[in-house]
């Protein structure tokens, strides 16, 4: 990750299978209850569905399936973190919302080889914290992109 000396970052920080990951502020418009879901045939198993988000409707995303992490229970308990990113809007199941913390981007590493391919192919790097441990920053343009997001969206004219 390029970046300027002492540049801070914030990050909204989630946890999801009891991993824990930062999305830019920037791309967090809101975060939800979970909410009723409606079913879409035919997509992907991380596309859980969609639901009515004061008149838009919001696909909801299971980024377990699509970073390989282990399946958790999807409960009334989790949470809908509703991101934007390139015009498209589309909401992530996350266990819990921590908090949203800056990081100086000296303190962001490049993932190293004994890292899972599956997370840091989608992530910008991560850092360290003191009480979470390795916290991996999610590049939201690899998502988007990522091929059970992206031929969904176009699917959708997005």
């Amino acid at each position: 990750m390029k970046t300027a000396p002492n540049t801070e970052f914030r990050y909204s920080i989630l946890r999801i299978s009891g991993k824990y990951f930062g999305i830019e502020v920037q791309h967090v418009r809101e975060v939800c209850l979970f909410p009723v879901i409606t079913k879409v045939p035919n997509v992907h198993e991380s596309i859980l569905g969609v639901f009515n988000l004061r008149g838009q409707i919001v696909s909801v995303i299971d980024i377990h399936k699509i970073m390989n992490l282990p399946d958790q229970k999807i409960t009334d308990d989790n949470f809908v973190v509703i991101i934007e990113s390139k015009d498209i809007t589309l909401g992530f199941v996350v266990e819990k919302v921590l908090d949203v913390l800056a990081v100086d981007s000296t303190k962001i590493n490049v993932p190293t080889r004994d890292m899972s391919l599956n997370i840091v192919q989608y992530c910008n790097g991560y850092y360290t914290h003191k009480k979470l441990g390795d916290v991996f920053l999610l590049d939201m343009e690899a998502l988007f992109e990522a091929r059970e997001i992206g031929g969904y969206s176009y699917t959708l004219g997005a």
